[in-house]
This record gives C-alpha cells, structure tokens and sequence, in this order.
C-alpha cells in the first residue's frame, strides 16, 4: 500500500473516532464536554444566524431590483404610448379633414352621407391592358372591404373582389362579370347594365333589359340604383350614346359611354360604409 494512501486511511480513523466519541459525551446533557460545546455554539449560533439573515436580505435585494426593472420598463412603456397620443389625435383630425375635403369634392354629402372615403392609389393594372381589373395600395388594414363600391371624381369606377392587408383588386364596371340595377335620371326608369370587354379596347357598357316602351334616349344620364345593396343610389354611370330595336324581337338595347376614363385614371376612392 502506498504512503499517501496509508496516511489517508488513518486520517479518516482519527476522524471517525473523534466524531464517535463527540457524540458519545454530548449526549449526556451534565458533561463536561457538553457545557464546552455549549459555550462554544453559542457564537456559533449567533454567526449562523446572521449568515441566515444576511442570505435573506441578499434574496430580498435580488427581488427588489427584479422589481424595479419590471416596473420601469412598465413605466417606459407607458410613456412612449403617451407620447403617440398627440401623434394619432393629430392623424385623427388629418383623416377626418382629409375625408371631409373628398366629400365636398365629389359632391358626396348629397346622396351618401353614411359612407366614409378612402383614397387610394393605382399600382397595378390587367396585364391585358383592357382596364378591367386593377389593384390599389390599400387594404385590410386601411378598412378596405371585399364588396366596397370604387369611385372617382368622375363616377363608378368598381367594387372590391379581393382584400390583401396592404393592397386590393378591383373589377371595373365595363368588365362583361360586371352587372348591376341602375336608373335612368330623367325617367328614374330601373334598368340593368352590364360590362362589355371586347379587342377593339372600347370601354362601355350595355343596358339589355329595356321594354318596348321605354322612352330612354341618347345623352341620358345613368345612375346606380339602391337594388341589391352591390352600389348606394346616385352614383354617376355614364351617358347613353346610343339606342337601337331589334326588328325581329323588338328587344331595345342601349349602350353607355362610362363617366371615368379608365385609360387615364391614377387615384380612386373606397366607399365604406359607417
């Protein structure tokens, strides 16, 4: 057996003996080795305690900066939003501004004052190049609609198929998809309209359910209709160019020249309903 191991062994007997012994005399609460190790654990007791005591208020400032770190994120928190505050009231006013202006603009407060505008932008048009559908810069985000009518200064532009988050698709009324109620303004006669898409990119519209008697003629002025909830009543359409009967039937069919140039148009408006 090696030195160090022989010296380890008998550390560990010395050890072992001692602490037998220990025991041995401290159970015998009149000995004198018990009022040794009571006079001796008395400081050992107050040093214990105060580690005890020590430990809690290391644990109790731990918690108290824990604390004050959540609360003063809190605290920052609260005072970024605070500080947004003037920023959307500003926002609020421009909006309601803005839509006031677009309002008086088209003439709006006439026939749709439970509607609310939203302009926006053309970034994409039918790669046919028949103008029949669009995509705009606004969407869900903005309160764009699937279903919303689209207008221009000028009239009916379409209504809403698709709604992204930040873009939407329009389908324009001279698309042949496209049928809708309006009325002539003259006669305040019900009469259907429908898109028609042709390769000669003429942009107009028919009106194919008209009675022999009806007396619509050209330069009437067509308006939607409130039939279906699809448009509100009295937005522009467009004026009848011209009138023909079908002698063998005696059908009268109409055709329409649309209010909006699609051709040249850049910015339109949603209308949402309140």
């Amino acid at each position: 057996m090696k030195k160090r191991t022989q010296i380890t062994l008998f550390a560990l007997i010395v050890i072992t003996i001692l602490l037998v012994v220990t025991i041995a005399i401290s159970a015998s609460p009149n000995g004198s080795f018990n009022a040794v190790y009571r006079v001796a654990g008395t400081p050992l007791t107050f040093i214990t305690n105060g580690f005890k005591k020590a430990a809690s208020g290391i644990s109790d400032w731990f918690s108290y900066v824990t604390s004050y770190k959540s609360v003063k994120a809190e605290l920052e928190d609260l005072r970024e939003k605070n500080a947004e505050l003037p920023i959307l009231e500003d926002e609020k006013e421009r909006l309601i501004l803005e839509n006031n202006e677009l309002r008086r603009m088209l003439g709006f407060d006439d026939y749709a004052s439970d509607y609310t505008l939203i302009s926006a932008q053309i970034v994409a048009e039918d790669v046919t190049d028949w103008f029949n559908t669009f995509t705009i810069d606004r969407g869900v985000n903005d309160g764009v609609k699937r279903g919303a009518a689209v207008i221009s200064p000028d009239g009916l532009v379409g209504i809403v198929t698709e709604e992204g988050i930040g873009s939407s698709k329009i389908l324009t009324i001279v698309d042949e998809n496209n049928a809708f109620m309006c009325r002539v303004s003259r006669t305040n006669e019900l009469v259907r309209v429908r898109g028609v898409s042709n390769e000669t990119m003429t942009y107009e519209l028919r009106i194919d359910r008209l009675s022999s008697s009806s007396s619509i003629e050209v330069g009437d002025r067509i308006v939607t209709a409130d039939s279906g909830g699809v448009y509100p009543s009295g937005l522009m359409v467009g004026t009848v160019k011209s009138v023909s009967v079908d002698r063998g039937t005696g059908i009268v069919t109409a055709l329409v020249e649309p209010a909006v140039d699609l051709t040249l148009l850049s910015k339109v408006f949603i209308m949402i309903e309140k």
